[in-house]
């Protein structure tokens, strides 16, 4: 199975292609440099790999992760034609319409070519829609609610189980909410003793200073 990541720009460094590379070498990751088209920033190029011409899943994958745990089980969960396969944002509740987080998507690239050509109708549009709507902040960002809107259109959308997922934050305020709500859903810590509980199986960091392998940000 083809794992496609995208490191544009330099916010990132070439330390987060090792680790994913060491994580996933059991897999075929193929890593994303470049914007095909120089009016298209970040992470809505994850749109264009909806046009691939793949007949089979591939998974989409942010890299501000870790992979802890049986973590494969996620990267193998089963799919088939006609589903999109997702994380959840579980930890937020203040939209609760939206059911996924962007960092993981598992798909038949054939399968959501319709979300590709919507979005190259009008990409300006649609690149500012969310955050005019108020659901997201600037300068860019939205394209995961883009995505869950049309794909819930033509498309079985299936979200992991929700205890498999964390989000985590330099803010411990969070963290330890984050924390009592992992409680509700396992009955188990999230975090303890240095180590992620043994559900997880993905940690997305959120926020510009969440840099999980940037040695000098996190210990």
């Amino acid at each position: 199975m083809k794992i496609y990541c995208l490191r544009i720009g330099n916010k990132y460094g070439p330390e987060y292609e090792d680790y994913i590379n060491e994580k996933l070498k059991d897999y075929e990751v193929i890593w994303i440099r470049e914007a095909p088209r120089k009016d298209i920033p970040l992470q809505w190029n994850k749109i264009n790999l909806m046009n691939l011409d793949i007949d089979e899943p591939i998974v989409a994958l942010d890299i501000d992760v870790i992979l802890t745990g049986n973590y494969k089980e996620l990267f193998d969960y089963p799919i088939q034609r006609g589903e999109l396969v997702g994380i959840p944002q579980w930890w937020s509740s203040r939209y609760p319409q939206w059911k996924l987080n962007g960092g993981f998507q598992k798909y038949y690239p054939k399968d959501c070519k319709f979300i590709y050509d919507i979005f190259y109708e009008n990409p300006k549009h649609w690149m500012m829609h969310y955050i005019r709507e108020g659901l997201t902040i600037g300068p860019v960002n939205g394209e995961q609610f883009f995505v869950e809107e049309h794909a819930k259109k033509k498309l079985k959308v299936i979200s992991v189980p929700s205890k498999w997922v964390t989000r985590w934050t330099a803010d411990d305020g969070i963290n330890n909410a984050i924390t009592d709500k992992f409680k509700d859903i396992s009955n188990k810590k999230l975090f303890s003793n240095d180590e992620f509980n043994d559900d997880i199986k993905l940690v997305h960091f959120t926020t510009s200073l969440n840099k999980p392998h940037y040695s000098s940000l996190w210990k």
